[in-house]
């Protein structure tokens, strides 16, 4: 998510004073979170789930509070396999009638809503051999936060919603809200409920790599580096400064790991990439392209799909490289529960192909788009994309196969023409 949210009522005028820490760190942090709690206790839950509207850009107060709470405790220690029994390799077994294999994916989902909902019981009637998240829950990814959005337990007065598994597993990619509660409760707590069916320990941790027919799918953490220093990166302007703000590159031990055990240049395969943080973006947010340079020395002569959230709308690009990263088709599909985004793209950033155009108006009179997720199939060497809103209208298929030289064969079929094309 690129814009801080909160639950509470519009308009409600912001305490200008709350971030002046002008005590000791740890009595200016608990004052302020202690007056935000306060007035928080005065928006109790009447509904079965959070009004979408809480999370728009101008409810700030709940993500403030919480953030505040984590803000001046220590990273959680990025974990790797040692030690663990495991790789990180995955195989996923195609269905023995269709030989084929389905993922269902949505990004930027977790927020409890009446929306998450819809998405996660349409996500379920696809009937999914494996789900994934690709990251962010709402506020911060806090212990209280994951049961009640995630796990579906009623923990803060609403009822709770549950994050869907396929018949082989579930996984979920690290984003920069899990990181504002420094990772804890993302990896310890959301983590072992994870993993493929009947695999002891869960999840192991935020990267992963699965295999399936001809294509091979790298789960990426952008997330951990993504946050930056505590407060100051939180304050625009300030967080544009290098070693403030974050700028999501890959930790080490993902990149030995891609060349140890996955090792793609040895073993070229048409490949997927899934992470939280976007490569590029032809709306108002910023590219992340540290990323993309960092896996030039994998796939330096090869085209890649990937796919990620954070920004929260639907959008298709064509192939494109830049500032030195490897060359992707990239989809932007991070409107899974959060209220989407609304916007000019603008081309010249980056190639965009398909955008969905659509606005409905919140009861508060705010405009918003529309919610929806994504499902990869993978039959052999061909890997097709389908794309569905929250009515469950089809929206785009896509398909990829394998060319000549690293390359990738592209087609489409646009059966609603609900979505712009550039």
């Amino acid at each position: 998510m690129a814009t801080p949210t909160a639950r509470s009522r519009q308009g409600r005028r912001k305490p200008e004073n709350l971030l002046k820490l002008n005590q000791s760190p740890t009595v200016g942090r608990s004052a302020a979170v202690n007056h935000l709690n306060r007035k928080l206790d005065e928006l109790e839950a009447t509904a079965k789930h959070p009004a979408l509207k809480a999370f728009l850009p101008q409810n700030s107060l709940a993500w403030i509070a919480e953030y505040l709470k984590f803000a001046l405790t220590p990273r959680y220690p990025f974990p790797s396999y040692a030690g663990t029994g495991h790789t990180g390799l995955y195989q996923l077994t195609p269905s023995a009638e269709s030989g084929k294999v389905k993922i269902a994916i949505a990004g930027d989902w977790g927020t409890g809503t009446d929306e998450s909902e819809k998405i996660a019981s349409l996500m379920s009637a696809t009937e999914p051999d494996l789900t994934v998240h690709l990251g962010d829950v709402y506020y911060v990814g806090g212990e209280s936060e994951i049961a009640e959005n995630c796990f579906g337990r009623s923990v803060r007065g609403y009822a709770g919603v549950t994050w869907p598994h396929g018949s082989q597993g579930s996984f979920a990619l690290n984003g920069n809200h899990e990181m504002y509660a420094n990772g804890k409760p993302y990896f310890t707590t959301f983590l072992s409920s994870l993993g493929m069916k009947n695999q002891r320990g869960g999840q192991i941790t935020s990267f992963f790599c699965l295999e399936a027919g001809a294509w091979r799918i790298i789960a990426l953490d952008t997330g951990y580096n993504s946050v930056g220093v505590p407060i100051l990166s939180q304050i625009p302007g300030i967080n544009s400064i290098p070693a403030v703000g974050g700028d999501c590159h890959l930790e080490k031990t993902l990149i030995d790991w891609l060349a140890k055990v996955v090792r793609p240049k040895d073993n070229i395969k048409p490949t997927l990439l899934l992470s939280h943080h976007q490569y590029y973006t032809a709306f108002k947010d910023r590219s992340c392209t540290k990323p993309a340079k960092q896996l030039v020395e994998f796939f330096d002569d090869q085209e890649t799909v990937w796919i990620w959230g954070h920004e929260h709308r639907l959008g298709v690009y064509d192939k494109f490289q830049m500032d030195g990263g490897i060359t992707a088709y990239g989809r932007c599909v991070g409107h899974g529960g959060m209220p989407v985004d609304l916007g000019t793209p603008n081309t010249k950033k980056a190639p965009l192909v398909f955008y969905d155009p659509r606005e409905h108006p919140l009861d508060n009179g705010a405009m918003v788009g529309e919610n929806g997720f994504v499902t990869v199939t993978i039959q052999g060497d061909l890997l097709t994309l389908e794309y569905r809103d929250i009515a469950n209208r089809q929206l785009l298929v896509e398909s990829f196969r394998p060319g000549n030289s690293g390359t990738l064969q592209y087609d489409f079929e646009d059966p609603s023409g609900i979505l712009k094309r550039m």
